[in-house]
């Protein structure tokens, strides 16, 4: 049972039809402790066709209660991590000297350029980054969300007996779980790849700074998806070589300093190649790397892939701390 005064949190996340809960909670020395893993399907993926359905909302519900009745969870408490195909995010250059008064209403006129609904129809949120031009701009990061989509996972939890307490995006969540987890310096270009198995997703960070995000999808063959090693591989270095030379990053992939991989795909044979191709530190990424974790925990992680857990566990890191 979690410890008296200090509540848990499941970590969720779900991308097309996999499911993956992590429930963690803070104990005494404020450090964040693992208890459970759990990784299941859902029957239907969760997408935007899926938000038009009225069933879809009890369906998924019955899938996580499902998951969770089939382990021993005992928090109640959700942090429930986004695809990032279903979110917009835009880093815009704002001037330095705009006040802070009036930087929510042009953040607001800036939505409404690409927005291709009414601005009512969208969660707006923004924030500072800490890697703007000198003392003339600013870089600000725009995350825009469909209130149908909020309302839909309101929805899901109203039909379990579980709460849903925050959401999150899933690239936030895996870089708050590498920064957890991994030392690098202030200045280094990291890359992260989540490698699921039907879109590939690329963040860059400028030390532990947010650069960078972009979700590709997986192509298809004669309407099959194109998932062998070799075409996931060449799409993987195609997309790496083109992101750091559009964002003027470098030459190409060696100037990274390092780049982790994550996610339900990342198969020995892709790391294998990706490694065999460039000078560079390319490995899986561990989010149980420096974490506590509980000994029935212990065993569940050791018979799993660790980096398929890294939205999650990034998920309940950010509504616990």
């Amino acid at each position: 049972m979690a410890q008296a005064g200090y509540e848990g949190i499941l970590g969720i996340q779900l991308v097309d039809d996999q499911l993956r809960i992590v429930e963690g909670r803070k104990v005494q020395d404020e450090a964040f402790e693992i208890t459970h893993i759990a990784q299941g399907r859902t029957r239907n993926p969760f997408n935007f066709e899926a938000l038009i359905d009225p069933n879809m909302p009890r369906r998924f519900a019955e899938d996580i209660t499902r998951l969770c009745e089939s382990q021993s969870f005992d928090s109640t408490k959700v942090a429930f991590s986004l695809d990032s195909r279903m979110v917009l995010l835009k880093k815009l250059a704002m001037d330095a000297g705009l006040e802070e008064s009036l930087v929510e209403e042009q953040i607001g006129w800036e939505v409404k350029q690409f927005a291709t609904s009414s601005p009512d129809d969208y969660v707006v949120d923004f924030g500072k980054l800490e890697n703007g031009d000198g003392d003339n701009f600013k870089d600000m990061l725009i995350v825009v969300v469909r209130k149908r989509i909020i309302r839909f996972l309101k929805a899901v939890f109203k039909y379990t007996d579980l709460q849903l307490g925050s959401v999150d995006v899933d690239v936030f969540s895996a870089q708050r779980a590498l920064h957890l987890n991994y030392d690098y310096q202030g200045d280094q270009k990291i890359c992260l790849i989540n490698i699921e198995e039907q879109k590939l997703h690329f963040s860059i960070m400028k030390g532990r700074n947010f650069f960078l995000a972009q979700d590709v999808n997986v192509g298809q063959n004669n309407g099959n998806l194109d998932i062998s090693i070799e075409s996931r591989t060449r799409l993987i270095s195609k997309e790496l070589r083109r992101i750091m030379l559009d964002n003027q990053l470098g030459k190409g992939v060696e100037d990274l300093n390092e780049i982790y991989l994550y996610g339900e795909a990342v198969e020995d044979g892709v790391v294998e190649s990706l490694q065999n191709s460039y000078n560079v530190k390319i490995n899986r990424a561990d989010p149980f790397r420096k974490v506590k974790i509980v000994a029935e925990a212990k065993d569940e992680i050791g018979e799993s892939h660790s980096e398929r857990y890294m939205i999650s566990v990034g998920a309940a890191l950010g509504a616990i701390h």
